[in-house]
């Protein structure tokens, strides 16, 4: 077990593990040779916000590390990690082999976004430089040399698990996203949803070690949720900032790629509606409240057919 048996010390090997994959990476990002170290990182704040999020009642941090601060760092990642997702739909799975006149069509909007890309990471530097970011990990790293920890924190991690489970669970299932009618209409509820599902992982990642391989298909099901409702929104933003840049309607202009934009849409939206039946179903309903109120080992989420 990371740390320990009490809650704050497995809260604090947690903490040290983020940091130090933070630390590590952070030269990768700034060498901005490869995209998985900007993608790991994104991920390493996240988990460590939601680490904060869940075991917070247990530690005693100092006053400057919240969940706020670090979600100021990952939105510049998060707009940087997005521009390369657009860029690669456009260029690899989209772009290629369109008809030699889309593409000439479309060479307008892969600049714009080079531009931009260039824009959000030279931000990104800046905030990775930063005296408030630098200052941030000075601070957690003088923390774990001498953890402070609340009453709570030294209680038995393991007689707490639903309490470190509800910050990322409760009220899930109430969101509106799995009811969603169309993914265009309903988007902005469904991007709510995305960052649900999302926090419901992470959490359930850093709990891995406390409940064994009882939490795996959870997980599972959660980044299969989390990949579609993604897969679903970097085409709606790439349909948009290629309209935005047109001289026209999409279907006239680039009629092969708004094909197939439409089509992958339908299928993930297809993919999508089979996941949130079965997630609103009573069976399904039992399954995450069992998995949200029992100890170990937690129920087994439903299966259907439209799993990926």
């Amino acid at each position: 077990m990371a740390g320990g048996s009490s809650a704050g010390a497995y809260a604090t090997g947690l903490l040290a593990e983020h940091l130090k994959a933070i630390v590590s990476l952070q030269a990768g990002v700034l060498k901005d040779q490869d995209q998985e170290p900007l993608h790991q990182l994104r991920v390493r704040f996240r988990r460590l916000g939601t680490l904060l999020l869940q075991f917070g009642p247990a530690l005693q941090l100092p006053d400057r590390v919240t969940e706020q601060t670090l979600a100021k760092t990952g939105r510049r990642l998060g707009l940087v990690r997005d521009l390369d997702v657009l860029s690669g739909q456009l260029q690899h799975q989209l772009g290629l082999p369109l008809p030699a006149e889309e593409l000439s069509r479309l060479k307008p909007v892969l600049k714009t976004l080079v531009r931009s890309r260039k824009q959000a990471f030279a931000e990104l530097v800046e905030e990775l430089r930063s005296r408030r970011y630098l200052r941030l990990l000075s601070e957690l790293q003088a923390w774990l040399r001498q953890p402070a920890w609340t009453a709570l924190g030294e209680e038995d991690a393991r007689d707490w698990l639903v309490e470190w489970k509800t910050p990322v669970l409760a009220g899930l299932l109430s969101q509106p996203g799995w009811r969603a009618s169309d993914p265009d209409r309903d988007r902005a509820c469904l991007h709510d949803l995305r960052k649900k599902i999302k926090r419901a992982r992470y959490g359930l990642a850093n709990l891995k070690e406390l409940a064994g391989d009882s939490l795996g298909t959870w997980m599972e099901r959660f980044k299969a949720q989390q990949e579609i409702l993604g897969g679903l929104d970097d085409l709606q933003v790439l349909e948009q900032a290629v309209a935005e840049q047109l001289a026209g309607d999409l279907a006239v202009v680039l009629p092969e790629l708004n094909l197939r934009l439409q089509e992958k849409k339908q299928l993930l939206w297809q993919q999508w509606q089979l996941q949130a039946r079965s997630m609103v179903s009573e069976p399904g309903r039992q399954a995450l409240h069992g998995l949200l109120c029992s100890g170990w080992p937690c129920p087994k989420p439903p299966s259907n057919a439209g799993d990926t």
